[in-house]
């Protein structure tokens, strides 16, 4: 037997974990191999309010089509990452199956890009219906609004409840996504005055953004910001 291993074993163990990604050792405090990290999809610079990137110059309006046609009520869209492969599939397995562990991994570099204190008062969490609640175990909206709250010494508020059971949103087309959401969101904290930033894991379409940044903004607030691990791009078809 190697005994120079039965030593450095426990010393290596203390340090090292498993990549989230491809499960090779990879540093505790990362999550992720020096591999797999680069491999996460950025988003780059988001040019329009809703998130997006564009690949043509836009207007003066500094509006993508899309938004030109049917402006958004909040003022921003932040998200560090594009919601695709292999991304994706670490969200499913973080949402679906509680691998918490993908969520240390992803919440530093997160962190680390969001805006710096001053643009926003309180964070707001995008709440989920009790029963999916409960059938998840959590709600990563909540944890991650509670993650960046800490980081940036802002106070939590939540402010939205979701009463109503809606359907999932996954698999559905955007003007389907809409409908599902409509009045979906209602005010249990005020917030009027308030510089709010809107915290989700996912932003898809930006229907369930764009309806509770109005029911906010419909209860006095006075901005609205919305901050999300991943934005879906429209070469998904969603």
């Amino acid at each position: 037997m190697n005994m120079s291993k039965v030593y450095l074993w426990p010393i290596f163990n203390q340090h090292f974990g498993q990549c989230v990604l491809c499960q090779e050792p990879a540093p505790l405090q990362a999550g992720f191999c020096g591999a797999c990290r680069p491999a996460l999809p950025a988003i780059g610079a988001a040019v329009c309010r809703c998130g997006l990137p564009s690949t043509a110059p836009l207007p003066e309006s500094g509006l993508c089509g899309r938004c030109l046609t049917r402006p958004p009520p909040f003022q921003q869209v932040h998200c560090l990452w594009a919601y695709d492969f292999p991304l994706d599939r670490l969200i499913n397995r973080y949402k679906h199956h509680r691998q918490l562990a993908i969520e240390r991994a992803l919440l530093p570099p997160w962190l680390a890009s969001l805006p710096a204190p001053g643009a926003v008062g309180a964070l707001v969490p995008v709440p989920s219906h009790w029963l999916r609640q409960w059938q998840r175990g959590f709600n990563p909206a909540q944890r991650l609004a509670r993650a960046a709250a800490d980081h940036l010494g802002l106070p939590l508020l939540p402010a939205l409840a979701r009463p109503r059971r809606t359907r999932h949103q996954q698999g559905q087309r955007a003007r389907a996504r809409r409908r599902n959401l409509h009045g979906a969101f209602t005010l249990r904290q005020p917030v009027t005055g308030l510089h709010l930033a809107l915290v989700d894991d996912v932003v898809t379409t930006g229907s369930t953004v764009r309806e509770a940044s109005q029911c906010l903004l419909d209860a006095g607030a006075a901005s609205v910001q919305v901050w999300a691990l991943a934005r879906t791009l429209p070469t998904r078809g969603r």
